[in-house]
């Protein structure tokens, strides 16, 4: 695969381009592939190759001449992403809640959906150190560490605990964890499943979860992009969707504070199931967060 136009210039012999042309060359290839957004995505590629971040310093540099090393690299990220590779794992590297975070396949890719959760928690989180001095916070199926580290950029006197299934997953939120210089976040390889998993010594405040919620029958549904290289253990239980809530609901009606809050990410259609279930098992939602398309996103609720 080539991006350069022979038409070009030519330098030591070698046919060179500007870097607003190879960019064009590469949305048009992205579009024809059927990537979405397929011009930003040129350009953050290319922003990846030149090793900026914002947009601005990439469009100071788009009438440079790109070097031979400069060309094959942007080719290569080119051709993965025309694979459908999702752009994150590509770059390495992702933004949520104004947080750069590293990004691999081992982890699902932060959703701006859940930086609702983190706004809800934030709120919570400063009502309840309105009233105390201390806060304890219990993230389950914490990925990248997105949550845990926004919570403890923004809440820095909290005390959080993140667990997930997979180690690889965990090793990359100690990475992310590691960028921020973060004391008051401790990492654990836990199955939320098992019955007995002694991750706290006392009650906590706030527990918050974007737990794995496709459905097996949903799951084949799911773009290339999710289906084909996000982890599947991160993305559905295997069942229909709910073993996770079900599960939650039994940690938060055993370890939640008298006024503790357990804030969850659902499925776009999975609103009215997750309230009940939550009911029935002693939950009370308090306020439901719907995001920019009006789809019930987020359920705060607290034990009756």
């Amino acid at each position: 695969m080539s991006l350069v136009d022979p038409t070009e210039s030519k330098t030591n012999g070698k046919t060179s381009e500007r870097w607003s042309n190879l960019i064009h060359h590469a949305a048009e290839m992205l579009r024809a592939e059927g990537i979405s957004d397929s011009e930003l995505n040129a350009r953050l590629l290319a922003a990846h190759i030149l090793g900026v971040w914002k947009q601005s310093e990439l469009t100071s540099l788009l009438d440079h001449v790109a070097n031979e090393r400069e060309q094959k690299e942007f080719e290569f990220v080119v051709a993965r992403r025309l694979t459908h590779e999702p752009l994150q794992y590509i770059v390495g590297e992702t933004e949520f809640y104004g947080l750069r975070l590293f990004t691999t396949p081992a982890a699902l890719i932060p959703r701006p959906e859940t930086e609702l959760l983190v706004e809800e928690a934030i709120k919570e989180g400063q009502h309840i150190l309105s009233k105390k001095r201390d806060l304890s916070i219990l993230d389950i199926g914490t990925g990248t560490g997105a949550i845990p580290i926004a919570l403890a950029h923004y809440l820095p006197s909290a005390n959080i605990i993140g667990l997930d299934v997979s180690i690889d997953a965990i090793k990359l939120a100690h990475k992310n964890v590691d960028r921020y210089h973060l004391k008051n976040i401790r990492l654990e390889v836990q199955n939320v499943l098992d019955k007995n998993i002694p991750w706290t010594d006392g009650p906590i405040d706030l527990i918050v979860s974007n737990p794995a919620y496709i459905s097996l029958k949903e799951f084949d549904t799911l773009d290339e992009e999710v289906r084909g290289f996000e982890p599947r253990v991160a993305l559905t239980d295997e069942s229909e969707g709910f073993i996770f809530y079900e599960r939650i609901s039994e940690i938060a009606r055993q370890h939640l504070s008298a006024e503790g809050k357990l804030i969850v990410e659902i499925s776009y259609d999975a609103s009215s199931r997750v309230q009940q279930l939550f009911l029935e098992r002693g939950i009370r939602p308090c306020r439901i967060i719907k995001d920019l398309s009006g789809v019930e996103r987020v359920i705060v609720a607290q034990v009756v």
